[in-house]
């Protein structure tokens, strides 16, 4: 039963009506698409919303960390477009319980910033950010998360994925502990965080809270990482041959090239 709820979040995608056209990076230098030009698009949206979260530049890209995303992980890296226009970015890298477990901050995650703890057969999946400008359709948060779990994690066959979330909620109940406040709920049964409310309406799971992930004035510079086990994870073990079959429909079903952009 556990398993039936998750695959329902893979499978609403379907159906959801949205104009962005989601893409990976890889899929755009293949096709042509000026790299330059996509560096500069990510580094736009990124300043575009981080600069509204965090007051220390090392968790801001540049151009040699954008590169270095490019370089090495722009099959899982993906973004968003309407009408020609990027509106979304999201960027992933592989890694290992273990190492999620070691490395405790975004900073010691990621190598800075530039995915230099990415293991290319690592086992499971981690989110290293998220931009979503204004301006973008809604719904394009959870496409852009579901489509890469749905294709880098089911379909390259991962334990899981995971996300390092912000709870920018809780300066408004700092008066709580960092522990009722993440697992505490509204009458409603929603969690208190908004952002945690997205992510688990999702099918995602709370692992740990962790003290200064980043500088995050509304989170109190707490994170808290939170996993979507992958449903398929045993089937695919056994018979290997479902990875490249899943990670095929998912790339038909939810990523296109758009038109102009």
């Amino acid at each position: 039963m556990r398993n039936r709820g998750k695959l329902k979040t893979f499978f609403k995608l379907k159906n959801t009506k949205n104009k962005a056209a989601i893409c990976r990076v890889s899929d755009l230098i293949k096709n042509k698409f000026n790299p330059d030009t996509l560096i500069d698009e990510f580094i736009r949206i990124d300043r575009e919303v981080w600069l509204d979260i965090t007051h220390d530049s090392s968790f801001l890209k540049t151009r040699d960390i954008v590169k270095s995303h490019f370089n090495i992980c722009p099959q899982i890296t993906y973004c968003a477009f309407v009408d020609g226009k990027m509106v979304a970015t999201l960027t992933n890298m592989f890694t290992t319980n273990v190492d999620l477990k070691k490395n405790k901050t975004w900073i010691e995650k990621t190598g800075n910033g530039f995915l230099t703890t990415h293991i290319p057969n690592g086992d499971v999946g981690f989110g290293v950010d998220l931009a979503v400008t204004r301006e973008a359709p809604k719904k394009v948060s959870d496409r852009l998360v579901l489509t890469a779990i749905f294709i880098g994690v089911l379909g390259e066959g991962l334990k899981s994925g995971h996300i390092g979330a912000r709870i920018p909620g809780y300066h408004k109940h700092k008066h709580m502990k960092v522990e009722d406040y993440v697992f505490g709920k509204r009458s409603n049964g929603k969690p208190l965080d908004p952002e945690l409310y997205f992510y688990m309406k999702n099918g995602f799971e709370i692992v740990e809270i962790i003290p200064n992930y980043m500088d995050d004035p509304e989170s109190l510079n707490y994170g808290v990482l939170i996993k979507l086990d992958n449903p398929f994870y045993k089937v695919t073990r056994v018979l290997p041959f479902l990875k490249p079959i899943i990670r095929y429909v998912g790339e038909k079903l939810f990523l296109r090239v758009p038109k102009g952009a």
